[in-house]
């Protein structure tokens, strides 16, 4: 029996982040609520007053996914004696070149794509661009880049310059489908020329950003250990790995995932289920830690980034043979698959943490999945 249209929800990143954008899974514990306490300031929303936005040299806009007007304006009081890696308009400046190479990337063909993957992209995000763009002869373009313009970057983040490296970026657009998307841009020299993208995702339906420090002041970037935060990102991390890995751990967390998790867990069934009689199918998620990156919001609270990878393995019974689909072509040669089949998705998540003063579940904000690797026997 063929697996190879049913696999394709399993492994394909809009596949699922879509449908978990349009409300139509199964929400978790208190995954339709959005947080209560996500207020925003001058630094990361001012979408009712655009004219006080345009004359503000430290005023960003922030859009909430899944509502039109989910912000209020509000003033932020801020200190001096902390100060941002970069001025509020070199890093607008950075941001505007790294999304238009990254448009040319998803436009472009050839060696003009592959030349604007590298201008755009570094690590994880670039592997996950690559890989898309392989994809796209089978799959099409992503919704989400088939705009012909270049999306305005607002820049929600600054790191704060404390001596250490890589300096970040955070910044969020809206595509022409209107799901605000993030993007996570560092430097490792501290150069302007060496920033990248090293992660993105778009945000989940009744998220919001909270409040960062002021951009010219900078924020604070948890460089490791866990800081005043209640638990280790790394740990956050690992948990969610497992929450989303299948079967299902017996041990469910207390996250907020805004129905991401049911979906991801509602897809591994269906494709269970569909493959029942021919292979035996498990998934599982690691860390990627070198892609950790936690920022600080305001209130202490921590806005972790980092990237997982998942490996859904089909184990073939005796006497089955199992079909790869188009999508498994592209990374391998396989006509038949008689012993095992492994399709390998990056997972790009992010997620809000408490404080060690607070009591705050672990809330995803953000999450995408690109398939990115496949192989067989």
């Amino acid at each position: 029996m063929k697996y190879s249209r049913l696999t394709v929800a399993v492994t394909l990143s809009s596949a699922l982040v879509l449908s978990a954008c349009t409300g139509g899974d199964t929400p978790d514990a208190a995954s339709t609520t959005p947080a209560a306490d996500a207020v925003s300031t001058e630094d990361t929303a001012l979408t009712s007053t655009p004219d006080l936005a345009a004359t503000s040299d430290d005023a960003t806009t922030t859009t909430s996914a899944g509502t039109d007007d989910a912000s209020q304006t509000t003033v932020a009081m801020s200190t001096e004696e902390d100060e941002a890696v970069l001025s509020v308009e070199d890093a607008e400046t950075v941001a505007a070149a790294l999304l238009e190479a990254r448009h040319e990337a998803f436009q472009g063909d050839g060696e003009d794509a592959r030349d604007a993957q590298q201008r755009a992209f570094m690590s994880t995000a670039r592997t996950a661009a690559e890989a898309a763009d392989r994809l796209e002869g089978v799959l099409g373009e992503p919704a989400e880049e088939g705009g012909d313009t270049v999306p305005e970057p607002n820049v929600l983040a600054i790191s704060r310059d404390d001596g250490e490296l890589p300096q970040l970026l955070l910044v969020q657009t809206v595509p022409d489908d209107g799901v605000p998307l993030l993007h996570l841009m560092e430097s490792r020299t501290g150069e302007q020329k060496d920033f990248r993208i090293v992660w993105e995702a778009p945000m989940l339906p009744g998220t919001s950003v909270p409040t960062f420090d002021r951009r010219s002041v900078g924020t604070p970037v948890l460089r490791d250990g866990t800081g005043d935060l209640a638990v280790p990102p790394h740990e956050t991390l690992k948990v969610l790995a497992s929450y989303i890995s299948w079967p299902q751990p017996e041990e469910v967390p207390d996250y907020r995932t805004h129905g991401y998790s049911p979906a991801v867990r509602e897809a591994a069934q269906q494709q269970a289920d569909a493959v029942a009689d021919q292979a035996d199918l498990r998934e599982k998620n690691w860390i990627v830690s070198d892609d950790t990156r936690t920022l600080l919001f305001e209130d202490g609270t921590g806005f972790v980034l980092g990237s997982l990878l998942r490996d859904t393995t089909f184990t073939v019974r005796p006497s089955s043979v199992l079909t790869p689909p188009d999508t498994f072509a592209v990374f391998a040669d396989d006509e038949e698959i008689t012993d095992e089949a492994v399709l390998r998705t990056s997972v790009f998540v992010a997620l809000r943490v408490a404080s060690s003063e607070q009591d705050l579940k672990p809330e995803m904000i953000a999450a995408r999945e690109q398939l990115v690797d496949a192989w067989g026997s």
